[in-house]
């Protein structure tokens, strides 16, 4: 967006045709920009729109990637919009430069939508191949016909090509007020699992069946914190690196070892995960609700405080989530240890809800639907392929996907 002006090697010329104008967006558009994303209302039981506040150019450039953003005029007004992330993931076990396109906007009524979208595209990834994609995929609400069938037929109409690689699941779980995270109100724990550790994590030392939890800045160092990672993260698709630079790059975000939660099992660290509190530079915003979630959300919210649950949001707030970041979890015996660590780290932040994705195939999502209660959202993965641009030159082997929420 208008972090094109910060990558001075990102340049593409503007088109006009039919009433608009295509550029990349500069400085001077970033209250154009989050108008647009404010106006551009994602229609459901929950609508929400995704904006960036206080300004466009602090949501760029998450984990140290590198975003293009285009824009279409008429006359003065900003009436479209799209992005592409590039940034360093892992595929089959190694790491190739994503680019992720996402953020399409476009208002009702703009004339030649079908033209804008072709050449949208095309400047879009222009654009992009100066930050030196391997390739590129985007994400789709699985639900969302409409989109689905014109992007997944627009290569007639020289659109690129769209290629299902993946069904996502988000899980959009609920952060209990009084300490339960809801399963049998004993924060989470299961028959023959310890209650809360000490000050400094020391229970059941000893005891090789009972699980420790820890606070990071006490028990565990970066360099052990960053190997586990990066072991894992080796293990699935579309995982980030875990190194020096890493840590880097989110320290712009907000981002370092201190937000981790651990676990440690027979003195050996078994799970990791962090909460990453986007709020300050990205929202989403509850415009409203429809149909039957309108009628009875009154209800529903009554028995959510009963629940010690959050209740739905008035229309008009932001939604207080935060997105799983670094997710490592080999065992899944160790999930409820790591559950119950993150739910006291999010009630101590003021979050009511945390986000993970994962494959719709992965062995653990079952286990974390249980323990989570959350609320489910399908999105399809894709390829997407142009005739004259970087593509993958191997398969995706068989390993799952285990993409990063906040960076979606």
């Amino acid at each position: 967006m208008a972090g094109l002006a910060a990558h001075g090697e990102l340049t593409a010329a503007s088109q006009a045709a039919d009433g608009w104008t295509l550029s990349l967006a500069r400085p001077e558009d970033d209250a154009g920009v989050r108008a647009l994303l404010r106006r551009s209302v994602i229609p459901g039981a929950v609508r929400v729109a995704f904006t960036r506040e206080p300004s466009d150019a602090a949501g760029s450039g998450l984990a140290g990637g590198v975003e293009v953003t285009l824009v279409a005029r008429c006359g003065t007004a900003i009436t479209a919009l799209g992005r592409c992330s590039v940034q360093s993931l892992h595929r089959n076990g190694q790491l190739q430069r994503f680019g992720y396109l996402s953020a399409l906007r476009v208002m009702p009524g703009t004339p030649s939508s079908a033209r804008l979208l072709r050449d949208g595209y095309a400047m879009l990834a222009e654009a992009a191949t100066g930050a030196a994609p391997d390739g590129f995929i985007t994400a789709i609400a699985s639900d969302n016909a409409r989109a689905r069938r014109v992007l997944e037929h627009g290569h007639r109409f020289g659109l690129p090509e769209y290629r299902t690689v993946a069904s996502l699941v988000t899980l959009v779980a609920p952060v209990a007020r009084d300490g339960r995270d809801g399963r049998d109100g004993r924060d989470g724990r299961q028959q023959g699992e310890p209650g809360e550790p000490g000050e400094r994590g020391q229970l059941g030392r000893g005891r090789s069946e009972r699980v420790l939890e820890h606070a990071v800045g006490a028990s565990v160092s970066l360099d052990e914190l960053t190997d586990f990672l990066q072991r894992h993260a080796t293990r699935a698709h579309l995982t980030l690196s875990w190194d020096a630079a890493r840590w880097t790059s989110l320290a712009v975000h907000g981002v370092s070892a201190s937000n981790f939660c651990v676990v440690r099992r027979e003195g050996r660290l078994r799970a990791a995960a962090a909460i990453w509190d986007q709020r300050a530079f990205r929202q989403t915003i509850i415009d409203g609700y429809e149909g039957a979630t309108r009628l009875w959300r009154p209800a529903i919210n009554t028995l959510q405080r009963v629940r010690g649950l959050p209740a739905l949001p008035d229309p008009g707030s932001s939604l207080a989530q935060g997105a799983l970041l670094g997710v490592s979890v080999p065992d899944a015996r160790d999930w409820p240890a790591l559950w119950s660590a993150l739910q006291r780290r999010a009630r101590a932040s003021a979050l009511a809800w945390l986000t993970v994705t994962r494959d719709a195939g992965d062995p653990q999502l079952a286990t974390l639907q249980r323990l989570t209660r959350a609320r489910t959202y399908r999105t399809t993965l894709y390829d997407v392929a142009w005739r004259e641009r970087p593509s993958w030159r191997d398969a995706w082997d068989a390993r799952g996907f285990a993409p990063e929420a906040g960076l979606l």
